[in-house]
């Protein structure tokens, strides 16, 4: 669902109307920037979080807008692609850190096209507002195993968002890396989460910062989808080196 469905429908009439050659692009993004603004002003303290929308070419600056039951994200550069998501249309919605990873069930459509999953990044640190709105009524209850997610990250652990494409379907969740091991703890489908000893890592890989390769030995490989903005070649390479040290120890 994009801004434009929020528009009255006579503004949606008029929108047609420009398709056909009465308005220009630019007028109808600023219609659209307007209704957005204008929730944005609506909203009660604590409900307009600025933020970093993850795509795959980057991040995108915007606004999420909790409004009644509606998840608003207002694209600052582009507000033309902004978008509207119910809240009744949200699969899971879990924090880990700043980073808020939203599943919908049907998809809304960002700069890169029609996506179902959304990542953020509160740039305050502090995701306590978006998951206590989707908390309090109207939305699927977090299962069980997302609450999981929330546990204490071990310190100096590595974290990030990862989803893991099943033959049918997928599920999500997050790469834990510390001293001693890699982890997948998917937050959905507990019987897909991993968890590898160092030394029992046969090979890894990083073909782009958005996937990681990980096969242990005598086992297949495991691929994960990273989310936000991916793992950088320094942090990859510590990764690397861990693992080399420990096979060396074996």
């Amino acid at each position: 669902m994009s801004c434009h469905d929020a528009l009255p429908y006579s503004w949606r009439c008029s929108q047609c109307r420009t398709r056909r050659g009465a308005m220009t692009r630019a007028a109808i993004a600023g219609m659209i920037l307007t209704v957005c603004t204008l929730m944005a002003e609506a909203a009660p303290p604590g409900r307009a979080i600025t933020v970093e929308h993850a795509v795959p070419f980057g991040q995108i600056q915007g606004k999420l807008i909790l409004y009644a039951d509606y998840l608003v994200f207002v694209d600052e550069a582009q507000p033309a692609d902004s978008f509207v998501a119910p809240k009744s249309s949200i699969e899971s919605l879990t924090a880990d850190g700043a980073m808020i990873t939203v599943q919908l069930k049907a998809a809304v459509r960002n700069r890169s096209g029609e996506v179902r999953r959304l990542s953020f990044r509160a740039l305050d640190g502090d995701p306590g507002p978006v998951t206590s709105w989707y908390g309090s009524g109207g939305g699927a209850a977090p299962a069980p195993a997302a609450q999981a997610s929330a546990q204490p990250v071990p310190e100096g652990a590595k974290v990030f968002p990862a989803s893991h494409n099943h033959r049918i379907g997928s599920c999500s969740g997050r790469l834990l890396i510390t001293a001693d091991r890699v982890s997948y703890e998917s937050t959905d489908s507990v019987s897909h989460s991993r968890r590898w000893e160092l030394k029992q890592i046969r090979d890894i890989s990083l073909p782009n910062p958005y996937e990681i390769n990980i096969r242990a030995f005598g086992e297949s490989n495991y691929k994960l989808r990273l989310d936000g903005s991916g793992m950088d070649p320094q942090t990859y390479k510590e990764v690397v080196d861990r693992i080399a040290a420990a096979r060396a120890l074996k």
